[in-house]
């Protein structure tokens, strides 16, 4: 254990770390504005601007992302899925560019295992209306790199979709649509000066709920698994999409002042924990309490 020393200098990150405190006052940058923490010499601070693995946090879209993927497993798990989560990094993506050849391909966030390891991206777009009907924008490239990904893993490619409220996924409904459905369709594109040619996608042409993994399963396989209905998928969360009462908020806000934990709120209210954390939100209790 020792003391990390840091300065912002010119917009850069100064850091320095000595292993007892008086060796402190070896440290000629040291202002009233330094951040001084206790802890392991491995344990170094970095800018997040200058860190290829965390800059994406500092931009809202990332970390809306982020939670609809959360939210996802959560779901999924109630739902009965298998997922195994996809590392995104290039040391596990190489082999997949390896042996895709020239093809340009992006890979989804999970497999669900327990369905021919189907693969599903998560996305959290915001939705507008357009000629009448509710619309979400979906990047022609993305399109393309998961159709030569389906091409080349002979694996069905689907995309999950989250409405974006307020920087954060609405997690009473999940939309999907197969990369399959998309390309053989006669979408209309148009183009967006910070993102590029994109599908205009409407709500009619996907399938709400996770029955639509189900489905497609099914076509793949030519095997139709079972169907869970709502009183097996209360088997482990009883209160499973019941609507929260007054009372319920009461008890939720006094439970999360008292530290509980979202696994422990989970059991205690009957629900899974993607309607935990939706419900914090709703009533912005980290807001009121973690400031």
């Amino acid at each position: 254990m020792g003391f990390h020393i840091i300065n912002i200098e010119n917009g850069r990150l100064k850091h320095d770390f000595v292993v007892s405190f008086e060796e402190l006052s070896y440290i000629d940058f040291i202002t009233e504005n330094s951040v001084i923490y206790q802890g392991e010499e491995h344990w170094k601070p970095f800018k997040i601007s200058e860190s290829e693995k965390y800059c994406h946090f500092a931009k809202g879209w990332y970390r809306t992302g982020i939670r609809a993927q959360e939210l996802f497993k959560d779901q999924a798990m109630a739902f009965g899925l298998i997922l195994e989560e996809l590392n995104q990094d290039q040391k596990s993506f190489i082999s997949y560019t390896r042996n895709a050849k020239k093809l340009s391909i992006k890979r989804g966030d999970f497999l669900v295992r327990n369905y021919a390891n189907i693969e599903v991206d998560v996305k959290c777009r915001g939705f507008r209306r357009y000629n009448g009907e509710i619309c979400f924008d979906f990047k022609c490239e993305d399109a393309d790199k998961h159709f030569n990904m389906q091409t080349f893993t002979k694996t069905p490619v689907l995309i999950a979709v989250y409405e974006n409220v307020n920087s954060k996924p609405r997690d009473t409904d999940v939309y999907f649509f197969s990369i399959n459905d998309l390309k053989n369709s006669q979408l209309e594109t148009h183009h967006r000066s910070d993102v590029g040619e994109c599908y205009r996608i409407p709500l009619s042409f996907t399938t709400k709920g996770f029955g639509f993994i189900e489905e497609t399963f099914a076509k793949h396989t030519g095997v139709r698994e079972k169907s869970y209905t709502l009183e097996e998928k209360r088997i482990n969360h009883p209160n499973a999409y019941l609507k929260w009462t007054e009372q319920d908020d009461e008890k939720l806000e006094i439970l999360y002042c008292e530290g509980k934990t979202i696994r422990e709120l989970s059991e205690h209210f009957g629900r899974n924990n993607g309607a935990i954390r939706s419900r914090i939100d709703k009533l912005e209790l980290k807001e009121k309490y973690d400031s």
